[in-house]
């Protein structure tokens, strides 16, 4: 696969299609978590529930370093600088390796406090503190996954990591009972064993992954003196990972400021956000692949100075997920009754759930434009604009929204509802006005 001179069109077929299978059998993988935790107990259920808050900040520490690694090694590539190619992706190793450590021992430090401040306390901290001080070791493991896929996508590998997802959820559904019920010498660890499944199929993830690396391009330029850790090169990474890290953090910022506003107005309400989300993210998977497309070709095609490339596959990717989120729209506004159904057979959440999916289904299209903004703001080395968005259509749009509409104007929970609506159409014509002033002209 070549980025640089491959149509367009097929380039981003080759590489969305395995990134969003990838991406769902991901998702795939935390639902078997999920339906064994749930045969163990609603403590283990909601010790699980418990971790996403500090596991999605380990999270963000492995996507952004993986999405800096992209851009930037795909810039020295594009550019025909095989040398710094490389150069960078043994940085990006070590950097992984040392914010992975990193973010181990402040896991072990910290979970404690933190979940107290949570608010647990009783056999449900020590439930919840069981599964995440063994989960916690998951850490180093999961940012060098990331740094691999962000090299192997750099180069128009997608694949990989399809195959590892695939891989670690048909393992998962035999580890997780083997450790959480035991079998033979192995002795059953209830919901640790679920926490040691994720463990070890992540471990191997990274193994494989960086397996794939030294079979690429990267590894033709490879000597063992470019992990160490190198100043320029480490703040060149900070620079593009640390704004995809806050970027990714924003999201779950984002999420509590939304969820905090809904719980004012009961629990119906917070169950019908909650299923609405799950659903509309599910939806959301169909366009995982576009970003990842975007990203790569945009990366590749800026450094070699192919700037009509880097328009036509933003626009591309701009049509084929629209075309996608409007799919998506009309499946919400004419099934949203039946969705909502599924989980739930309570009429109150129903009906609130029906209505937020329908006023979503409005919504849809501009996390298509405002995710594709992001990723080539990214490929073009501009990824703290993307975060100064976030920040306004994550956390300050919404309060100021949300008070304006719930309190002086009486809207009750609708104001939530269309305040997310206004929130993400204004972050669209800010999002389009930043990509066009920064997408390159031909010279």
């Amino acid at each position: 696969m070549d980025l640089g001179r491959d149509p367009i069109p097929e380039l981003i077929r080759k590489l969305a299609i395995p990134a969003s299978l990838g991406f769902f059998f991901n998702t795939m993988f935390n639902v078997v978590d999920t339906f064994y935790a749930g045969q163990l107990s609603t403590l283990a259920l909601a010790a699980l529930s418990f971790s996403m808050t500090p596991f999605l900040g380990f999270l963000a520490l492995g996507i952004g370093l993986g999405q800096a690694s992209n851009a930037l090694i795909g810039n020295e590539q594009g550019a025909g600088n095989r040398k710094q190619a490389s150069n960078l992706a043994g940085q990006a190793a070590s950097l992984g390796m040392i914010a992975g450590f990193l973010g181990l021992a402040a896991g072990w430090n910290l979970l404690d406090p933190l979940y107290r401040f949570m608010g647990a306390e009783g056999e449900f901290l020590i439930v919840a503190l069981d599964y995440m001080e063994v989960l916690v070791l998951v850490v180093p493991a999961l940012v060098l996954s990331y740094a691999f896929n962000g090299m192997l996508n750099s180069q128009g590998d997608t694949r990989s990591l399809r195959d590892s997802m695939i891989a670690g959820f048909l393992v998962n559904l035999l580890l997780d009972p083997l450790f959480m019920y035991g079998w033979g010498p192995i002795p059953g660890q209830g919901v640790k064993g679920v926490a040691w499944a994720t463990v070890i199929i992540q471990y191997g993830i990274a193994v494989f992954m960086g397996i794939r690396v030294m079979r690429t391009r990267l590894a033709e330029e490879w000597e063992w003196n470019m992990i160490i850790p190198r100043l320029s090169l480490q703040i060149s990474l900070l620079r593009q990972s640390v704004p995809a890290t806050l970027n990714f953090f924003m999201l779950s910022v984002g999420f509590y400021v939304i969820l905090e506003a809904v719980t004012e107005f009961g629990e119906d309400a917070v169950a019908a956000y909650g299923i609405g989300t799950r659903i509309e993210q599910m939806i959301m998977l169909l366009t995982v692949g576009l970003n990842i497309s975007t990203l790569s070709i945009t990366s590749f095609n800026f450094g070699a100075k192919q700037y009509a490339r880097v328009r036509q596959v933003y626009h591309l990717c701009l049509l084929y997920g629209i075309s996608m989120m409007v799919f998506g729209s009309l499946l919400l506004c004419f099934s949203a009754e039946f969705w909502i159904g599924l989980f739930s057979d309570s009429p109150e959440v129903v009906i609130q759930g029906v209505h937020f999916l329908r006023i979503e289904a409005l919504v849809l299209p501009t996390y298509v434009i405002l995710f594709m903004g992001t990723s080539v703001l990214q490929g073009l080395k501009k990824p703290e604009y993307a975060l100064f968005l976030n920040i306004y259509r994550l956390v300050l749009g919404p309060l100021l929204l949300f008070w304006f509409l719930i309190e002086i104007q009486g809207w009750g929970i609708d104001g939530i509802w269309w305040g997310i609506f206004w929130v993400n159409w204004i972050g669209v014509l800010l999002n389009l006005s930043l990509v066009h002033y920064f997408l390159p002209k031909d010279e």
